[in-house]
């Protein structure tokens, strides 16, 4: 893998992914679908990975002049749909626009399970299907919730950090799963590897750990009540690979690290 696409490149578990990739040497070029509400916010994310001389960003319409059948194409439906942007799917037809040598997509851990969002799941699922018609070389992650600095306020521990700030939006609702929760750093170096192995198939990250997502929200002291909302109980799937996360620090000191980065931003 030497040449590889992420569309969202700015978003929460894409940014990540880029980064690692960077520093693997690996060539990057990168498509955000909008300009984030905060421009400063954007600037930071650009000054961290702007100056590597491998990576580059591009809008869809220079994609499209300037595609590249050797390329791996990382597609985050998991970011666009806990920002309630997974409309932009339809708008972007990425999967059609060259023959990838491989797809990756990241997948909401409740599309394993019922959610309310029917609709909204409606429209990836069928993004899924498509590609798969398409493309037989594809990995499928499904990620629980994620957490770390740059989660954005769609997520229940943004959202309560902000609160405490005086700085939070309007919460939209509950869309993350509220059972399991992965820290962003273990996490990506979990998706780098099943990237690295080739292996098409699909892949579920969990922690391991019993109501990992309950535990991070006691820490930041969020109501018991909402962490019964969005309970996922996998159905045993034969072509579902279950992988553990290694957890490289307490969720107590990754939760403050999301903490002190969110007040540096808004200080």
């Amino acid at each position: 893998m030497d040449k590889v696409v992420i569309a969202g490149v700015f978003d929460f578990v894409n940014f990540y992914v880029c980064k690692a990739l960077l520093d693997k040497g690996i060539e990057v070029r990168g498509v955000q679908f909008e300009l984030e509400e905060n421009e400063d916010i954007l600037d930071e994310k650009r000054l961290e990975i702007g100056r590597n001389a491998n990576f580059t960003e591009l809008s869809i319409g220079d994609l499209r002049m300037n595609s590249n059948e050797k390329e791996t194409l990382i597609l985050s439906i998991y970011d666009l749909y806990m920002r309630y942007k997974e409309d932009f799917l339809l708008n972007e037809n990425l999967i059609n626009m060259v023959k990838w040598e491989r797809i990756v997509i990241f997948v909401p851990s409740l599309f394993l399970n019922n959610v309310d969002d029917i609709e909204a799941k409606t429209v990836a699922l069928d993004i899924i299907k498509r590609t798969k018609g398409m493309n037989k070389n594809i990995q499928l992650l499904y990620l629980p919730t994620i957490f770390g600095p740059w989660q954005p306020d769609t997520f229940v521990f943004q959202h309560s950090i902000l609160v405490g700030l005086n700085r939070e939006k309007e919460f939209k609702g509950l869309r993350e799963e509220t059972n399991d929760a992965l820290y962003i750093e273990d996490t990506v170096e979990s998706i780098i590897e099943i990237i690295e192995n080739k292996q098409p198939g699909r892949y579920l990250l969990q922690s391991g750990k019993k109501n990992q997502w309950g535990s991070c929200a006691a820490f930041l002291q969020i109501s018991e009540q909402i962490s019964n909302e969005r309970k996922v109980e996998i159905i045993e799937e034969n072509d579902l690979a279950k992988l553990t996360v290694k957890s490289s620090v307490p969720i107590s000191i990754a939760l403050t690290k999301q903490i002190e980065h969110t007040h540096r931003l808004y200080s």
